[in-house]
């Protein structure tokens, strides 16, 4: 397995996750053991979670992962990781929200987060959304302006 290499590859297997949560019960079952949990945070209506040894790892699908977590270290993960997403620090209104809503999300799945976890969101530079069509919609009306 290989590590991410780019924002884009985490942001990627954070989008994969959320269609491999659909096709897969057993990993549902696993998301109870996540200690920190990496939010897409691109779009602030429709936050994406993700975690460490899922958005990690180059191209992975719930199969590989459910064959292979026990090897998988979320250790070099997350030190990779670390390049792209800042923690939210406990008690503050960020993380407040941001636990509301992955415990929604996680509520939906039949799950609840553990009692400690991490919530880490993408840094300012990586959240940018990537559509060229935005991006000329928002050059359009700063002409108009």
């Amino acid at each position: 397995m290989k590590i991410v290499t780019n924002a884009d590859q985490v942001l990627d297997n954070i989008t994969r996750l959320q269609t491999e949560l659909e096709q897969s019960p057993h990993l549902v079952d696993r998301l109870g053991f996540v200690h920190a949990w990496y939010i897409d945070t691109r779009d602030p209506d429709h936050l994406r979670f993700g975690f460490s040894k899922f958005a990690g790892y180059q191209d992975l699908d719930a199969e590989t992962y459910l064959r292979d977590y026990k090897e998988l270290d979320g250790r070099n993960t997350e030190w990779v990781l670390k390049d792209f997403f800042d923690e939210v620090h406990p008690n503050t209104p960020d993380f407040k929200r941001y636990h509301e809503e992955l415990t929604d999300w996680l509520g939906g799945l039949g799950r609840t987060p553990r009692k400690k976890v991490r919530l880490m969101v993408l840094k300012p530079e990586f959240r940018e959304v990537a559509s060229d069509e935005d991006r000329r919609l928002l050059d359009l009306l700063a002409a108009v302006a």
